[in-house]
Parts: structure tokens; C-alpha cells; sequence
């Protein structure tokens, strides 16, 4: 994929993931709501197109390297990785 996702591609992944993934964040596994209107994207619960590996750390937009997670998750994360994120969040420490 390109540098950058375009409208129409990356909302085709985002409805590809929301699919494979029953509607779930892919970290706390909560029901996501689909929002395209900006005002909605706000909204906690809101899919997120996430990268498992982060862009900061070499990570492509590669659907391998693609999941939706709501908004709270994604702002959550930060810079840990993402199974260390997701066993943190789902309490499996």
C-alpha cells in the first residue's frame, strides 16, 4: 500500500476488519461503532484504524499490520506494544 491510505481504501479496510473482527477492539474487545462524520469520531467507542506495529517504529499500512480498536484504546496505547497493550488491558497479567 501507499504512504498514505485514501478515503475510499481505507474505509473498504476499515469495513474488511469490522467484519473479520466482529465488531470488536481488537485490545478490549468492546463494540466499536463505525463513524465517518467527524463530530462521532470523537467518541470513545468509536473503530479506529489502528497499526499493530507502530508508523513511529517501521510500521506499514500492510492489512497484516492493520486492526480497529475504539478511540479510548488507540489513545491509550501510546508506545507500548500492542500484545503487551492488549494483556494489559484484558487483564491477563
Amino acid at each position: 500500500m501507499s504512504k498514505s491510505l485514501s478515503g475510499r481504501r481505507k474505509r473498504a479496510i476499515i469495513a474488511l476488519l469490522f467484519h473479520l473482527q466482529e465488531g470488536r477492539c481488537c485490545y478490549c474487545r468492546k463494540f466499536l461503532r463505525l463513524r465517518y462524520a467527524p463530530h462521532y469520531r470523537s467518541r470513545h467507542d468509536s473503530a479506529t484504524l489502528e497499526h499493530l506495529r507502530r508508523r513511529a517504529d517501521g510500521g506499514r499500512h500492510y492489512l497484516d499490520n492493520l486492526a480497529l480498536a475504539c478511540k479510548s484504546c488507540n489513545d491509550g496505547r501510546g508506545v507500548v506494544d500492542w500484545l503487551t497493550y492488549a494483556s494489559w488491558i484484558r487483564n491477563e497479567f
